[in-house]
């Protein structure tokens, strides 16, 4: 079975460089996904691209034939990210603006279908404390009968034109269609499995920032402030650093201001709060250090005869 990652897109905004290629805990997004699949014993991957900023990756680029999806000029269908060319053996589809876990990547690649099986997030399982995401997320579909899947495809397209979607379609209305359940209606019923771990998109330059807090095994941030804020937990916040000390007040941050926190607090001030805005952007992600722990001694309480003591 081939393996696409699909990475075609002109939709780079407000990325400088395509967000596929982004560094999560310090990998390149879509060569970790490349990498993974590669040690679960996928040998046939590539990548849609017409971009060379995707070559030697550890995947052939692959240009698709029609892809006519020109987001900045709203023109085409998200869909025609699926090569129709290539729709014509067993083939799995992964996105490659997704961070997907090992185990994402194991329970896709050793899942069988003998029609179209979809991956997705379900909330009502309940969100890993890792994902940063407050919604479901499509990951993946596994396409065994590429027939019905080119025609859900085609059908869509066509609901789309005559105004029966109410938004671009993407993979959750083409398993919606294909699965008989109202294409504008968030709904799972069958046909798909659900990963609820870490894996999620990337949709933000916060979220890239979010992510590496989260996985990245680390306590301290340093931080910029890119927007004014008040903080009642300001007396949290280590080795600040003022861009005008001479408007400084305690519990207020101005623009450019710097200071340490504790990654909750990062986390919290890059979006996961009430405004639900980044206020901060990273600077430098400081490592936890490795906690030494010294034998535990405990001794025996008999009283006739003493033991020497263990180490635990």
């Amino acid at each position: 079975m081939i393996y696409c990652i699909l990475a075609d897109s002109d939709n780079v905004e407000p990325f400088i460089e395509p967000r596929q290629l982004a560094k999560i805990n310090g990998e390149v997004l879509i060569k970790r996904t490349i990498r993974l699949l590669k040690e679960n014993g996928v040998k046939d991957i590539i990548v849609t691209s017409h971009d060379p900023r995707f070559d030697n990756l550890g995947a052939t680029r692959y240009e698709p034939l029609y892809n006519d999806y020109k987001p900045k000029e709203n023109k085409g269908y998200w869909l025609s990210a699926f090569p129709r060319e290539l729709l014509n053996q067993p083939i799995t589809f992964l996105l490659g603006d997704v961070y997907y876990s090992e185990n994402a990547i194991k329970t896709i690649v050793e899942s069988k279908t003998a029609s179209v099986l979809f991956f997705c997030t379900d909330k009502r399982l309940g969100y890993d404390e890792r994902y940063i995401k407050h919604h479901d997320e499509p990951l993946a579909f596994k396409v065994e009968n590429w027939v019905a899947f080119e025609q859900a495809i085609k059908d869509v397209k066509k609901l789309k034109d005559i105004g029966m979607t109410h938004r671009e379609p993407i993979m959750w209305e083409l398993y919606r269609y294909l699965n008989n359940i109202d294409i504008n209606v968030h709904k799972l019923t069958e046909n798909y499995i659900a990963i609820n771990d870490e894996t999620c998109d990337i949709d933000r330059v916060e979220d890239i920032q979010l992510l590496n807090l989260k996985i990245g095994g680390n306590k301290m941030v340093r931080v910029k402030v890119i927007e004014p804020f008040t903080l009642g937990k300001f007396n949290e916040l280590k080795e600040i650093v003022r861009a005008n000390p001479q408007n400084a007040k305690d519990g207020e941050l101005n623009k450019n201001d710097m200071f340490l926190c504790e990654k909750e607090m990062a986390e919290y001030l890059l979006g996961k709060n009430a405004h639900k805005r980044a206020f901060v952007e990273v600077i430098e992600v400081i490592p936890e250090e490795e906690k030494k722990t010294e034998p535990v001694k405990k001794e025996t309480k008999k009283p006739i005869r003493r033991k020497k003591k263990k180490e635990e």
